[in-house]
Order: structure tokens, then sequence, then C-alpha cells
């Protein structure tokens, strides 16, 4: 995970972004706060040219699933029309009326028309510019409407680039956040999430949600949104009892430590007794491969032992016979011949022409 000092800035590429409210203060704890900073996000992102697939506002930080494209050359309507979504109708207007007003002084007034339209381009197609205007934008109505003074966000957020093969789980974990966080019972009952307005007949969640979900059925045709819901519950199912699994699970270590932490409010009584004991057939099975290594590292060390013994009195006693080894070697008698026989298939040791007596490969009997 990257943080904001530390950002890819390649295009084409899908961006997991988290920002956290610093001190982790509930500012945005207040139902109109969210639906602002939702809006906001929206507007921004329409501004910069970067696409949204998903969000999710929680009450002290927010996630946002994004894909940079390609910069596209943005003529002055467009540029004009994107600084209205974002500032609104008079600032637009405003802006049109400054680049009239420019245009009608020459060459010298075209530069000055040019520079105002490319300072407001290069806002945008970046990721930085995006978390940048959203937030010192949320900075300024806070602190506008509730007397506060300062900034509200911790100083990083984290930007972590998504492979195309993961965005799916991706998304599925900004969608998983109100119902981990008991803020909510069901996937689309959060009114903050990409998921709830993606129910709800947003375009801009639909959207989302085909990017992340472009695949095609048996016939090639374009899954529906109710085919699309149903793979995305799916998924969440999978990811909460995942959750609830691991929940659970540091519930069992930690008593099993001596300490008596509270259940969380998605796991019960059953599901960490079904954890304690899974953790232990684990642990079991755990000490029994131990044992089990253990045991073959001992018969390995008595195998090479012997072979060992074998060539030391091989070499010792040119010509030593199969049974007076025998009778050398401190060892079973199946695990001798064994050995001998391996080492005579590898041609190490060599018998003369009469069949019994040994000597290693190029010594002489």
């Amino acid at each position: 995970m990257s943080n904001s000092r530390n950002r890819n800035k390649d295009f084409d590429t899908i961006h997991h972004i988290t920002s956290r409210i610093a001190h982790k203060v509930r500012f945005l704890q207040d139902e109109d706060q969210r639906n602002d900073l939702v809006e906001m996000i929206r507007r921004t992102a329409e501004f910069t040219g970067v696409k949204l697939l998903g969000w999710c506002v929680m009450i002290n930080h927010f996630h946002i699933l994004a894909f940079l494209p390609q910069p596209e050359e943005i003529s002055e309507d467009e540029v004009v029309r994107r600084y209205g979504v974002l500032k609104g109708t008079a600032a637009a207007n405003c802006l049109s009326m400054k680049l009239a007003t420019h245009r009608l002084h020459g060459e010298g007034g075209n530069k000055e028309a040019d520079k105002c339209l490319d300072a407001i381009r290069k806002r945008m197609y970046s990721i930085a510019s995006f978390l940048k205007i959203v937030k010192q934008w949320f900075t300024e109505e806070y602190n506008r409407r509730n007397s506060h003074k300062g900034t509200l966000w911790e100083g990083v957020y984290f930007d972590r680039v998504v492979p195309h093969e993961q965005i799916e789980k991706c998304l599925g974990y900004l969608h998983l956040n109100p119902i981990r966080a008991a803020a909510c019972a069901t996937y689309d009952a959060y009114a903050w999430s990409s998921y709830s307005a993606f129910r709800k007949g947003d375009p801009v969640a639909i959207d989302g949600m085909r990017f992340v979900y472009d695949q095609k059925d048996e016939k090639g045709n374009l899954l529906t949104l109710g085919e699309i819901a149903a793979i995305h519950e799916e998924l969440l199912d999978s990811l909460l009892e995942e959750h609830k699994r691991r929940i659970a699970e540091d519930i069992a270590r930690k008593r099993a430590a001596g300490q008596n932490p509270p259940l969380d409010q998605l796991t019960t009584e059953a599901m960490v007794a079904q954890a304690t004991a899974h953790m232990e057939e684990v642990r079991t099975a755990s000490m029994e491969l131990a044992e089990q290594r253990k045991l073959e590292r001992s018969d390995k060390a008595k195998h090479v032992g012997t072979q060992r013994q074998i060539l030391s009195f091989v070499e010792l006693y040119p010509g030593i016979t199969t049974g007076q080894l025998m009778n050398l070697v401190d060892a079973s008698k199946s695990s001798k011949y064994r050995i001998l026989a391996d080492l005579k298939s590898k041609g190490v040791l060599t018998l003369d022409a009469k069949g019994w007596r040994l000597s290693l490969v190029g010594k002489k009997v």
C-alpha cells in the first residue's frame, strides 16, 4: 500500500483510496455531512475525469475505488462545463465571461485565456488532485458551518493500485464496511455506499459496477443488473464469513492467553467455540507434522550414518566380503542390505569376478 507521497501516477490504473479523519474523530457522524461528501466525490470525479467504480463514506473515514484513464484533449467548452460541475453554474458563467473578455484583447488576451484554461486542465486526470479538491472542500465547509479551525484529515491518504483480477474483491471490501461496523443490517441499506446507490438505479454506481463486472453470459450478452447484484452479494457473503472467522479466532486466541475480550457484533459464542476447536485441530496437526519431520530427519541421519560406515569399512579393508561387512556395521540387517544394494546400483561399490568381495569403484581388490 502506498501513501500520498509515494503514489502511482500511471494511467489506466485502478486505485483503492482511503483517507481518515485525524485522531479518528467522528466528524462524519452527521448524515447531511456524509451526503455532502458523497456528492462532492461524485462532482470532483467528473471534473477531474477520474471514473468512480465504488465508494463508501463511514463516520471517520472513506473508501473510494476509482479508475484513472488516459487523459483526453479537453476543449474550452468542456473545461467550462466541468468547472461548473465542480464549482456551480455561477462560477462556470464567471469563467466563461473571463475567457471571453481575455479574447477581446487580441493575441495577448488569447494567451491569457489559454493560460487560465491550462491551469484548470492541470488539475484533471490526477488522483492526487482529485483527493486534494475533495478534502479541501470538505474541510472548508465543515469549518465554516461549525466554527472549527485547522485541518480535519490525517496527513497521509492511502492509495493502493489494484490489479484488475482483484477489483471485485476490493469493491466487496468497500461495500462490507457498514456491515462490519454494524451500521446496517443488509448490504444495500447503507445510504452512503455505492452498492446502495446501484440498487436504487444510480447511473454512476451502475456504470462503476458494470466496469468491475465486465463479464458476459453463455450467449455473449452483458450481465443484467440483477445478475451483477446476485454475483456481488454472493461475494459479500463469502467475505463476511471470512471476516466472522477471523474475529472469532482472534477472540479465541485472546481467551487462550488469559484475556476476556467481548464478542464482536458479528460473532457468537458458538462461532468462538468453533474457532477454538478449529485452532486446536490446527495445533494438533502442526505438532504431528513436526514430530513426523523429526522422525524423518532421524531416519535420514541413521541412513547416512550407516552408509558412511559401509564405505569406511570397504575403504579400510579392501576385498572385504559382504558377510564380514554386515558383522562390522551397526544397523538393522534389512537397512544394511538395502543401503549396500543402493550403493552397488549407483556404481559406488563393485564386486570381484567371483561376486563376493567388495571394493570401492576405482580401487582394486
